[in-house]
């Protein structure tokens, strides 16, 4: 059952979860024990339905804009301004597969902060990371064939990232279900490497970038 609050406006019952009043319509401020999954109709999990997330978005977005509470009073301006940067900075989480997987090991308390300098220890993740390092520096930028081996790199490289982004899936899917602590743990060293994938085809962006500026 949702927990009953009062209409800060018209002091009429409200639900905590709700995003205007159902007596006299007024806007009421963000309830921060909403998850941002909550927030836009989804159960908290990995595999999510990101046309739905998209639909949910544009919708909040129409509710409230805070060109629509101009006029309004002071209040109910701050609350839009909230709800609309709430409701920004969960869209931007939950559509990218690494920061959804940061945020939910944040919402399991798996992790109550995002690890950013956290190195992976598996031997053969360690190991393909060294071979496409090596590959990546010996590119040379005068080539002509440069950004057709940048481009293949790449190509193998989201390949590992997408299959990391499967075995999350599986991992968070498995704990959702009634697993145990375990998940978890496998679910933070895959979020850990996949970090590495993202800044590695950060490099290779940046790479590109400088070839094509010759």
């Amino acid at each position: 059952m949702n927990r009953m609050g009062t209409c800060w406006s018209c002091r009429g019952g409200v639900t905590a979860d709700a995003f205007f009043c159902p007596t006299c319509r007024v806007i009421q401020p963000p309830d921060p024990r909403m998850d941002h999954f909550s927030c836009f109709g989804l159960a908290p999990g990995f595999d999510i339905d990101l046309a739905a997330l998209e639909t949910e978005y544009r919708e909040r977005q129409r509710q409230f804009h805070p060109d629509l509470f101009v006029a309004r009073g002071a209040a109910e301006r701050r609350y839009s301004m909230e709800h609309a940067t709430r409701l920004n900075e969960g869209y931007r989480i939950l559509r990218d597969p690494l920061r959804r997987g940061e945020y939910l090991l944040r919402v399991t308390r798996f992790r109550s902060e995002t690890p950013e300098n956290v190195a992976p220890t598996d031997p053969s993740f360690l190991g393909a990371m060294m071979e496409w390092r090596e590959e990546l520096a010996e590119v040379d930028p005068g080539a002509s064939d440069a950004p057709v081996v940048l481009e293949r790199l790449r190509r193998r490289v989201e390949e590992a990232s997408r299959g990391e982004v499967e075995g999350l899936a599986g991992c968070f899917s498995a704990w959702f279900s009634g697993g145990d602590r375990n998940n978890l743990e496998m679910a933070g060293q895959g979020i850990d490497r996949l970090r590495y994938f993202n800044r590695f085809l950060e490099e290779v962006d940046r790479r590109e970038e400088t070839i094509l500026a010759r």
